[in-house]
């Protein structure tokens, strides 16, 4: 059986195929990425992906995620790779969804109501399940849901304070996000630490080409997380704002702009973008930084700055951590973002290892603080086309 997993992001759309044998590990026939989708970044939009340990590049329009699925299932023919299940990311299942669902009519149906709690997000996952429907006919698709993860945040971190009847009625709550990414990181980190995953104490950053969160993580579960109701709320993201003053937003519609005019501001032209002028892309934020670009160094600063904020409010609610984590491409890629949020907290407990971060491959897990740094300092690369894969394999009865 070869299942299709794909993983669709605000600006990238990743995607595995898996061959599930009688091994408790699945083969990999395929496995690549779409970058740039959609994104505003001086890089062109490509698609890569390996088979049989040769990889491949191709520059093409990406302009959005229905495209970048139909090139993904064109490359799968041209290999004559079949597909009998497809497995996809959805970020915001609202109400309706806590677990893995067969996407049937009814459920596509709710789907289509989740369409509004995550813009950036829910639509172009919900383009990625037609375009399987239009070429894939008849093949089985399930959604696997982001926000499951987070299902056990204690009240006292989900409650926003304003009148409790209104934020029931309205869903106004924290949710939580990059939950697959989560769920993935927290396990590998436990067996790495060889911790019961019960035991462990993680502070997880989520450093993504489009999103961007920090999870701390406790007793098994997710305890808290920088992202909000919406996927806009916490670090300062590629094209997203993160935290802002509401005041701001409630000044930009007293000068006539709509809630959707709103929305597409701060999600869609603020972040990285905004800062800067340059670009949403945080690796030519930070090359240009060092060129001397004034607006990008305050970009960058800025970036690192809400990253080191939430990092220490971690550690304080929890009262220290086993380990820092960095994952996802921006956690991966960038050497001097790591030395940048890890600078100057000895008293944290945190001690990075320069040599080590510089040295970084970005091909495996590392552990990059020192030894005698009281919490380890680690960068483990996510594997969320594997979380989704587990959990079709485990929610499905396949």
């Amino acid at each position: 059986m070869n299942i299709l997993v794909f993983n669709c992001g605000s600006s990238s759309q990743g995607f595995t195929v898996f061959h599930r044998n009688e091994k408790s590990d699945p083969d990999i026939l395929i496995f690549g990425k779409a970058r740039n989708v959609a994104a505003k970044t001086k890089a062109s939009a490509f698609l890569e992906w390996e088979l049989d340990g040769s990889v491949q590049k191709m520059e093409t329009d990406l302009s959005d995620h229905r495209i970048a699925a139909e090139k993904i299932i064109g490359v799968l023919n041209k290999n004559g790779i079949r597909v009998d299940v497809v497995g996809h990311r959805f970020v915001n299942g609202g109400r309706f969804f806590h677990r893995t669902a067969l996407l049937d009519e009814p459920a596509l149906e709710k789907l289509r109501e989740c369409m509004p709690l995550a813009p950036i997000h829910n639509p172009n996952s919900y383009s990625v399940i037609e375009v399987c429907q239009e070429l894939l006919p008849g093949i089985p698709q399930y959604a696997v849901f982001d926000t499951a993860f987070h299902a056990q945040l204690p009240d006292e971190n989900t409650a926003y304070a304003i009148p409790q009847q209104d934020a029931e009625s309205n869903g106004w709550h924290k949710i939580g996000f990059h939950g697959l990414s989560y769920q993935y990181v927290s396990a590998k980190a436990a067996d790495l630490l060889q911790k019961p995953l019960d035991q462990v104490k993680l502070i997880m950053c989520h450093l993504g080409t489009g999103g961007s969160s920090v999870c701390a993580f406790r007793d098994g579960h997710s305890v808290d997380t920088s992202m909000g109701c919406s996927t806009i709320a916490g670090l300062v993201m590629s094209t997203r704002c993160g935290d802002i003053d509401p005041g701001i937003i409630l000044d930009m519609i007293r000068k006539g702009m709509t809630p959707d005019q709103a929305s597409g501001y701060l999600s869609k032209n603020s972040g990285l973008i905004g800062l800067s002028g340059y670009s949403s892309n945080l690796g030519e934020i930070i090359e240009a930084a060092e060129k001397g670009n004034k607006a990008c160094e305050l970009a960058f600063k800025v970036y690192v700055n809400r990253l080191r904020s939430y990092i220490g409010a971690y550690l304080y609610e929890m009262n220290g951590a086993d380990a820092l984590i960095f994952t996802d491409d921006g956690g991966v890629r960038f050497a001097k973002m790591r030395e940048a949020a890890c600078r100057d907290s000895d008293f944290l407990g945190l001690k990075l290892d320069t040599e080590k971060n510089d040295a970084y491959d970005m091909q495996s897990a590392a552990c990059l603080s020192t030894a005698d740094s009281r919490v380890q300092i680690w960068v483990i690369p996510t594997d969320e086309e594997r979380t989704i894969y587990n959990e079709l394999v485990l929610r499905s009865g396949m």
